[in-house]
């Protein structure tokens, strides 16, 4: 995948058109999988539609090929014919591309937001802005070890994600790690002889 790329889990097929199209009649069988594979190939490279390497080069054909398990004048015949039919284009340094990729693949892009959400489908929400996730089983257990002070943890948690756009790959932990952090803090100010700053600059047992 090319470096800064986005790869893709899923690609977009108009099911009406692939079915029902002029891609019927334009490709054989064999060449319609090709084609497929192709555009799977554009999805997991991820830069617009590039079928490249990692420095956004051109690959040599005989490696598509190769990686498609299929023969090389079978690539050779499904690439003449979609750049006929305008499906694919060189690029000025030979690379392919799918024409038309951001129009007809934008879904993608779109899907963002909605595939975000889902992660967090079967958390609660917790946090006056709505934005910190934990489990049924995360917040009990957060529950039986702060006790009454947790709703105050949440709430600096979402504050700090709606403020400075912190994130974060679960609340649970950053919430155990905040407590950790407070607790260095104040040992150091009443015993700072029993206190260094750690690895990330927080207070810890010496």
């Amino acid at each position: 995948m090319a470096r800064g790329a986005t790869r893709r889990a899923w690609v977009k097929l108009f099911i009406t058109g692939w079915l029902h199209g002029s891609i019927r009649w334009q490709l054989e069988a064999e060449e319609r999988s090709v084609w497929a594979d192709l555009i799977c190939m554009a999805g997991e490279c991820g830069q617009g539609g590039l079928i490249a390497d990692s420095d956004g080069c051109p690959l040599p054909w005989s490696f598509i090929a190769n990686r498609l398990n299929i023969p090389e004048e079978l690539l050779e015949r499904t690439i003449a014919k979609c750049k006929h039919e305008e499906r694919l284009e060189t690029c000025p340094d030979d690379t392919l591309k799918i024409t038309n990729w951001s129009a007809y693949q934008s879904e993608y892009e779109r899907q963002k937001p909605h595939r975000k959400t889902k992660k967090n489908a079967h958390k609660g929400i917790y946090g006056e802005f709505s934005n910190v996730f934990l489990t049924d089983d995360e917040y009990e257990k957060l529950k039986t070890k702060f006790g009454d002070t947790l709703p105050e943890k949440i709430e600096n948690l979402s504050q700090g994600i709606e403020s400075k756009g912190y994130k974060y790959n679960s609340h649970y932990a950053t919430i155990l790690n905040w407590d950790r952090r407070d607790k260095g803090k104040e040992g150091a100010k009443n015993d700072p002889d029993k206190y260094t700053k750690g690895k990330y600059g927080h207070m810890v047992q010496k």
